[in-house]
């Protein structure tokens, strides 16, 4: 899930609450890039609409300029959000890569292990 897709959705104004509900839904199924692919089905129980009324909405949100369709044979459309910029840009700069931190007590019990190795290739 992607909370800064969430915000973008809830912020946006749409013509019906319907079409809200699928989108604010849709963003919730958004990943890192702003897409998903639920089925029109899935997206109907969970809205708890008809499957016409989830395309309806869903014709209506790409009218509006707000998602695109990717149609794709034998399985659901992949729908690609169309984000402002500006919440890529924060996105990608809050995406960073974190490995596991290390206690102070790790650091030392590695330091001195790298300084026995190096005494111990002295010694030969």
């Amino acid at each position: 899930m992607s909370i800064h897709a969430l915000n973008w959705g809830i912020s946006k104004k749409c013509p019906t609450p319907t079409s809200k509900l699928v989108l604010i839904v849709l963003c919730n199924y958004a990943d890192e890039r702003f897409s998903c692919y639920p089925s029109e089905k899935h997206l109907a129980n969970i809205c708890g609409i008809s499957d016409r009324s989830v395309r309806r909405c869903i014709k209506g949100l790409s009218d509006l300029g707000l998602l695109d369709i990717e149609s794709r044979k034998g399985t659901s459309n992949r729908y690609h959000l169309r984000v402002d910029i500006s919440v890529q840009t924060r996105v990608d700069a809050s995406v960073r890569t974190v490995g596991p931190r290390a206690s102070s007590y790790t650091k030392d019990i590695q330091k001195k292990k790298t300084q026995r190795r190096s005494l111990n290739e002295l010694a030969g």
